[in-house]
């Protein structure tokens, strides 16, 4: 028989045991599966069990063909093919994973193989991070074998929970890239890495290498960068951290707490060795007990110079009148509201990268609209020399041809420093290093086409797919108010149920030492003297000089304050949803009327051209339709950089910090 068979009836055998198992896998259904006569299997593979084995292992070994290179040059684009192939091959397989990995127990011959991609695949990943450690791409403190786990782990997960839950997940084609790119970022990449990324050749060592190319940027790229880097991102994070510390505080109330000491102490005076120096102990002949027995041993203990002593105190709330479970309830408000601050802060830090970059890509505009009217001033100066030499043209007429020209020039400059005012702001936004050459890839859209409505969905750079949503309730501004307002009512429930009584269980346990003169700790653990003591304590205010009415009417003040927040903030959604709408509006019409009018104002130029040559209108006439032409370009980008602006904003702007005011 020949290889290409073989080969098939293996590829059947997988099949029919990634479906029902090995118990399933009988023969016949394998020859069934194949086409084949049952006795083929046995003559070609002896028994099931080799078949299984053989079709297993035949899987095994045709992992991916991507590998990774030895000196990494880009490690996102290469981390990222290699994870696209894993991904694909574990997803092609992941029915036999399953079905392994189920009769582990059963067969674990068959699992341990199995496994020998996985390891193998994990080993090479952990290689490489180590190798993006030597050469600078990472900080050398970087966890590499943890990273190289999470990402393992998580192509592994997306690749056997896909299909069963579809939701947890990014899209497939867009899935090895994303865990690429957390893998980096928690590994700590420095922004030289992701700023490597964004350059058609590779590294920005071979950037270096080329004597400074130009950086390519586009706006999803930017998007990126902005999140990691905006300050105000930052902060939210802070903000959030903070508040899930708040809730395992509160949560802490509910546990016991125990705490330990331990304590050295020497007597310079001790009243009682004074006492016992002065009036020393008769010796009792009575056949009682004393001497070393009684009393003297006793005081001996509070007549000794040095003290060691070891502390063991616990304490439960056994009963709080319902105190905790209001700061729980306070604490996780605050950690709601801290968690819709960042999704504020990320779309706030959004719209503010994609603004500084179109008004980068305007500026470019702007500058190739002065520089062409520069043009065609030089032009109409150079048909005026010689009109004048051929005697068809005043002096006057060539005075003002030059004035045209030198009035050009400097608004040329103009142009120049703002788009370098405008790049460098976006530098200064996105933290990259302010000489970098850079080169914007994105353009503002300029389709001519028909504008959407304020309700239709919105795709922006990064891939993402928003639909605008300018009711009161969706707005993350709201929500915040709100939970703000359930964290107030907490803390007011809270200093309303201070003046109940709370009921506590405590412990003490404790070991002294009276270490003899001369020596510090005692020499055996029989030395050590124990004192344990349990107490159940029941404690409430009697008289607390107006403490807990101060706290209740502070408690009070902050919901009233929150309450009028709240109606604020829902106040400010919707002035603010109005706004934005106008400003779409606005910025449709200022576009749908700019359309055309660029192309019209260029025609009548060239017109007034030859009209100028042919001596038909005058050098005014040629002045005014330039002037004319610059404006209509002029508009067009300007309109055209609006409508992208007001879009996004209406697209981001359920998640985007109030702006309209009251």
């Amino acid at each position: 028989m020949t290889e290409p068979t073989r080969q098939h009836l293996l590829d059947a055998a997988a099949r029919v045991y990634a479906e029902v198992g090995f118990r399933g896998a009988t023969t016949r259904r394998i020859a069934e599966e194949a086409g084949v006569h049952e006795g083929t299997l046995f003559r070609l593979f002896g028994s099931k069990t080799a078949l299984i084995d053989e079709a297993v292992r035949s899987r095994t070994t045709a992992g991916p063909a991507v590998d990774l290179p030895e000196v990494p040059t880009d490690p996102l684009a290469e981390l990222t093919a290699w994870a696209t192939n894993d991904h694909a091959f574990m997803l092609e397989c992941r029915g036999m994973i399953r079905t392994t990995m189920a009769e582990a127990n059963e067969r674990p011959e068959c699992a341990l193989e199995y496994a020998d991609h996985p390891v193998e695949s994990f080993r090479r990943l952990r290689e490489y991070t180590e190798r993006l450690v030597q050469h600078g791409f990472v900080p050398a403190a970087a966890d590499t074998g943890a990273a190289a786990a999470m990402l393992k782990g998580s192509l592994f997960a997306d690749a056997m929970g896909r299909d069963v839950m579809p939701s947890m997940f990014p899209p497939a084609d867009q899935a090895p890239a994303t865990y690429v790119r957390l893998f980096l970022r928690s590994l700590g990449a420095t922004l030289a890495l992701v700023l490597s990324l964004l350059l058609p050749t590779g590294s920005m060592k071979a950037q270096s290498a080329q004597g400074g190319a130009p950086t390519t940027l586009s706006l999803a790229e930017a998007l990126r960068i902005a999140e990691v880097k905006s300050e105000g991102v930052t902060i939210a994070n802070a903000g959030v951290m903070r508040a899930r510390g708040q809730v395992r505080q509160a949560d802490a109330q509910r546990l016991p707490q125990v705490n330990g000491s331990a304590g050295y102490q020497r007597a310079i005076q001790n009243q009682f060795q004074a006492i016992t120096e002065r009036f020393p102990s008769e010796p009792d002949t009575t056949g009682g007990s004393g001497g070393v027995g009684g009393f003297g041993a006793i005081s001996q203990i509070f007549a000794a110079p040095n003290t060691f002593t070891f502390t063991l105190a616990g304490t439960q709330n056994l009963y709080t009148a319902g105190r905790i479970t209001a700061q729980r309830r306070g604490a996780d408000a605050g950690r709601t509201a801290a968690e819709l601050g960042l999704t504020s802060a990320r779309a706030q830090a959004t719209l503010e990268a994609a603004q500084a970059y179109f008004d980068a890509v305007a500026s470019d505009r702007f500058l190739a609209i002065a520089e062409s009217s520069l043009v065609l001033t030089e032009r109409t100066l150079s048909q005026t020399q010689l009109a004048r030499e051929l005697g068809s043209a005043s002096e006057f007429d060539l005075l003002r041809a030059r004035v045209s020209r030198d009035n050009q020039r400097p608004l040329v400059i103009q142009a120049r420093g703002n788009r370098s005012t405008a790049y460098l702001r976006l530098k200064q936004l996105l933290d990259l290093p302010l000489a970098t050459p850079l080169t914007l890839t994105t353009p503002i859209r300029d389709d001519m086409g028909e504008v959407a409505g304020a309700g239709t969905a919105i795709r922006i750079a990064d891939d993402r797919t928003l639909t605008p949503d300018t009711s009161i309730s969706a707005r993350t501004t709201v929500k915040q108010a709100e939970a703000r307002v359930k964290a107030q009512e907490s803390a007011l429930n809270a200093a309303k149920l201070s003046r109940l009584p709370s009921l506590q269980l405590s412990s003490t346990y404790q070991r002294f030492a009276y270490p003899p003169e001369g020596t510090f700790l005692p020499s055996a653990l029989d030395l050590y003297f124990p004192n344990w003591t349990v107490s159940l304590g029941l404690s409430f205010p009697v008289l607390t000089g107006g403490r807990l009415r101060g706290e209740r009417m502070v408690a009070e003040a902050n919901l009233i304050e929150a309450q009028q927040q709240l109606q604020q903030s829902r106040e400010g959604a919707a002035l603010d949803a109005q706004l934005a709408l106008v400003a779409l509006e606005q910025a449709q019409a200022a576009y749908a009327a700019s359309v055309g009018t660029d192309t019209q104002a260029e025609q009548a130029y060239r017109i007034a051209e030859v009209r100028f040559q042919e001596g038909i209108s005058t050098q005014i006439e040629l002045t005014e339709v330039r002037v004319q032409l610059e404006q209509a370009r002029l508009q067009r980008v300007n309109a055209a950089r609006d409508l992208e602006l007001a879009r996004l904003r209406l697209a981001l702007l359920k998640d985007l910090p109030l702006t309209g005011g009251r």
